[in-house]
């Protein structure tokens, strides 16, 4: 009996990646939110981009407790409706005590995420970026466009091969997002606003190969080489917008976000300005369908069960 507890336990648990996430339309794309946040971008079921905080300890120390998001230790149980998913996190490792808060509004062609930092202690940083992964046998020898603060647009080449030791592709200040295009009609436009950086946030491209990975490595610095002391808050917002054709539009709304920052705009002023601006209400009566119902409705019905699960074999054990 106690054996096939065990084996039904480890299926559920080799489950949980897969059920414990939650998807949305947007646009051409669907963005496929795991339990910590984490964000996986589909198109036409494959994976075309995937968006992380991480973070680096001093001598760019990398520990998965604190330094990847989907590591994170989640606190309580996700909130999900049809336009937006909310989930508290905490982190501990040698150099980092956080608790990030992390909430999505998804509308029909744009999303936003915030993201709130707090140290619980002292915290010791060599960097902390929002990452978008790409892969590499998507992308390779194909260009991208980042956006400069002054509306300009630098195209960049993502190189085929690797060349052991020269990891970086290339590195600007002053940046107010990315265009990403992924077939010949549908592409990705995405911003990372902090006002730590106003005026645009620096950025590096970075071949993981390098590390043994797969993926370009497209970073959103939000600081390098800080401490965060106990009880000090950073805030982060991510734009994201799917686009068909003429990226312009979704390139005006980034230019205009960031300049709202860079006017001195409070981040929750311009985060309100963000939101209005999804029509969530179209997107909430567009998804109003039983499958969107009951995707969510399943994501929390399996964690309550499984937490049920383990619970009545804990106390049928101490009974014996």
């Amino acid at each position: 009996m106690r054996r096939s507890y065990y084996a039904c336990l480890l299926l559920l648990l080799l489950a949980v990646p897969a059920l414990a996430q939650v998807t949305y339309t947007m646009g051409a794309l669907e963005l496929s939110i795991s339990e910590a946040g984490m964000v996986n971008i589909y198109l036409q079921g494959a994976n075309v981009g995937t968006g992380s905080l991480m973070n680096w300890g001093p001598g760019w120390k990398w520990e998965g407790d604190c330094s990847w998001e989907d590591s994170w230790s989640v606190v309580g149980t996700p909130s999900a409706t049809e336009v937006t998913f909310e989930v508290e996190c905490y982190a501990k490792c040698s150099f980092a005590e956080l608790r990030p808060h992390l909430k999505y509004w998804i509308g029909a062609e744009a999303a936003l995420l915030e993201v709130n930092v707090t140290a619980e202690k002292d915290s010791e940083f060599a960097g902390m970026a929002w990452t978008l992964q790409i892969p590499i046998s998507r992308f390779a020898g194909r260009e991208i466009f980042i956006i400069l603060a002054n509306g300009s647009l630098v195209k960049v080449k993502l190189r085929e091969e690797h060349i052991p030791g020269n990891f970086s592709l290339i590195s600007l200040s002053e940046v107010a997002g990315w265009v990403i295009p992924l077939d010949e009609g549908n592409g990705l436009v995405y911003s990372v606003l902090t006002d730590l950086w106003p005026q645009g946030i620096l950025i590096s491209i970075d071949d993981e190969r390098e590390w043994g990975g797969n993926t370009y490595a497209l970073r959103n610095w939000v600081s390098q080489y800080f401490t965060l002391y106990k009880g000090q808050l950073i805030r982060v917002m991510v734009y994201l917008r799917a686009y068909t054709g003429d990226p312009s539009a979704a390139v005006e709304d980034v230019l205009s976000y960031m300049r709202m920052v860079a006017t001195g705009k409070p981040l929750s002023t311009v985060r309100e300005a963000i939101v209005e601006g999804l029509n969530l209400e179209e997107a909430r009566a567009a998804r109003a369908s039983p499958t969107m119902t009951y995707t969510l409705a399943a994501f929390f019905a399996f964690t309550a069960l499984l937490a049920l699960l383990v619970l009545y074999y804990f106390l049928r054990g101490r009974r014996r």
